[in-house]
């Protein structure tokens, strides 16, 4: 969480720009990372996936502390390149690798990349024989799972790799240049329960080394994908990372792996930012109070997406006195509801809202441009220095 001696720096943002904002504590967030990668057994490889975020100045945290990073896309691959990242530590996931794409990843040096399919793999095979490169690869296998869904699929039909069927239909043989070393699956996200992850893992590792086998491809290297959640609930309990740590260790030995990696994206960031937008206005409708935001859904898409909103606090106000308010933003959209929440009873229009936990998936998971309200602002706190990277932007600064 945001501590209390962000106050001042936020509350000067405010006077300044008077818009809504993002603000990002880089301090605390250092002190987060810094803890999870000490005594961290070597062969787990921790990689930051950054569509969580993709700002620089966190991309280049990451790199400083020696996280390697996820890229899924070639926006993230023009950033993560133009922050400065090494390609030998660049992941490249996702289902969307056309050949255009995957050609760009080994012109810019990439070095690994997951294939999701069948035409990824005979793409890439085609592309390194053509540019003369070497490349490793992992193969992403979508398992069956009894029950349950997730953002990821869980147990859902999605675009993510294929069934172990449909690989274990590919000659891979044929394709040796593909470098395997080994193979990806992650369906499940933003779980707080050790046990739940203990089951999943467990489940992926024994039926991945047997898939293994089947198709006679050595695992050198197992990808679990992320899946570490983070609270959004004020009475959750956080994950310790400490308690990862162990039940990674215990997978290792058990399933005798040697390199177990991991893609966290909210993990690592998600409890280090908040979302300031103030209130324009607030009233009674069919008995309920309602508060108007100047920014929503267009800055903070995720409970329109998932269905979960982000925690809210009254910034700088505290009262024993509360009472219950729908908090909406102000587009023309009943879709712009951003949460029920118990506030101080004596808030004011003109007053602010801090949502928690926007570290993750916050800007770039919006929709900024509906009804052309103001961007919000991207502002961090490193080193004890205030920066502001990309002040509120009004819509005559980009409509066209």
């Amino acid at each position: 969480m945001i501590g209390p001696e962000n106050t001042p720096h936020i509350e000067s943002i405010i006077n300044r720009f008077d818009a809504p904002f993002f603000f990002y504590d880089l301090d605390a967030m250092e002190r987060h990372l810094s803890s999870m990668i000490k005594d961290l057994d070597p062969s787990i490889k921790l990689w930051y996936a950054c569509k969580a975020n993709p700002m620089s100045a966190i991309l280049k945290l990451m790199r400083n502390l020696g996280l390697g990073i996820d890229v899924a896309s070639t926006g993230e691959l023009h950033q993560v390149l133009n922050t400065g990242i090494n390609p030998n530590e660049v992941l490249a996931t996702g289902p969307g690798k056309s050949k255009e794409y995957l050609k760009a990843l080994l012109k810019a040096g990439i070095k690994t990349i997951v294939l999701e399919s069948k035409n990824q793999a005979i793409w890439l095979s085609e592309l390194i024989a053509e540019m003369n490169v070497n490349v490793q690869t992992l193969v992403r296998v979508q398992l069956d799972w009894a029950d349950g869904k997730s953002v990821l699929g869980g147990n859902a039909i999605t675009p993510f790799g294929l069934d172990t069927a449909e690989w274990e239909d590919f000659n891979f043989e044929n394709y040796t240049n593909l470098n395997i070393k080994g193979f990806h699956v992650f369906q499940w996200g933003n779980i707080l329960d050790v046990n739940r992850l203990k089951e999943i893992w467990f489940k992926t590792v024994e039926e991945i080394q047997a898939f293994s086998k089947k198709i006679n491809i050595e695992c050198e290297v197992l990808d679990l994908g992320g899946g570490l959640g983070i609270p959004y609930n004020f009475e959750d309990t956080p994950l310790e990372f400490s308690s990862i740590k162990s039940l990674l260790t215990e997978i290792k030995q058990k399933f005798r792996l040697d390199q177990i990696w991991m893609e966290l994206g909210r993990y690592t960031v998600g409890d280090h930012g908040v979302y300031l937008s103030k209130i324009v206005d607030i009233k009674t409708v069919r008995g309920k109070k309602i508060i108007v935001c100047d920014g929503g859904i267009n800055h903070i898409a995720r409970v329109a997406l998932v269905n979960e909103a982000f925690p809210v606090t009254a910034f700088n106000k505290s009262s024993d006195e509360t009472e219950e308010y729908n908090i909406h933003g102000s587009l023309c959209t009943a879709l712009d509801y951003l949460g029920t929440f118990n506030l101080p009873s004596s808030l004011k229009i003109g007053e602010w809202l801090m949502f928690q936990q926007t570290g993750a998936y916050g800007f770039t998971e919006s929709m900024p441009y509906f009804l052309c309200h103001m961007l919000p602002g991207e502002v961090i706190m490193y080193k004890n220095n205030l920066m502001i990277p990309r002040p509120p932007k009004p819509s005559f600064d980009w409509m066209i």
